[in-house]
């Protein structure tokens, strides 16, 4: 009877081991997951705070249709009061240029469709402000409600965005989606 007990116990120990080892892979991988669904949702809360605050400046110290001097489905460049050197203070009128990327710029990421979102100020160097974005669209209405792409006649602009993870879990990207219509009291 002693064997009969060494061998029951060891394959009970056996089971035992491994549903541990099968439970420690399943919360690393659930650990990971959750990681990088909150890394991409702090990036697109980042990036959405970043475009409010510029959309929201659109248009000051503007005469009335000029505030905004190109317009696409996927960029925008305009006249904004901002504060450019981040120090807290206004630095006057300049524009701002938000324009995305193709994926062959976002080839060092694990993700086929991801690309960078770059913002221009000035005549300044563009600056990579997202990376992972897979979906960057404009939309543009004038006072009635109307969809328009002519840019004096632009009153409020629809902003979607995706941002996906840049390296996958088994495959599969985290996604974190915004979309809003922005009214800038200046246009």
């Amino acid at each position: 009877m002693a064997l009969a007990d060494i061998v029951g116990t060891a394959i009970v120990s056996g089971i035992l081991i491994l549903m541990v080892i099968g439970l420690t892979g399943s919360v690393s991988e659930t650990t990971t997951q959750q990681m990088l669904d909150v890394n991409t949702q702090g990036a697109l809360t980042t990036i959405k705070s970043m475009i409010e605050y510029d959309f929201m400046k659109m248009g000051y110290e503007q005469a009335p249709g000029t505030a905004i001097t190109s317009i696409g489905t996927d960029s925008i460049t305009f006249w904004a009061g901002i504060d450019a050197n981040s120090d807290g203070i206004e630095d006057g009128v300049n524009t701002i240029n938000y324009t995305l990327s193709d994926t062959s710029q976002a080839s060092a990421t694990q993700n086929p469709n991801d690309r960078i979102l770059y913002r221009t100020v000035g005549a300044a160097t563009p600056v990579a402000v997202a990376m992972g974005v897979t979906a960057f669209s404009l939309r543009y209405f004038d006072a009635t409600g109307n969809i328009t792409m002519n840019a004096p006649d632009v009153k409020s602009i629809e902003v979607k965005m995706t941002v996906q993870s840049t390296m996958a879990l088994d495959g599969n990207y985290a996604e974190a989606a915004w979309e809003k219509r922005i009214s800038p009291r200046n246009l």
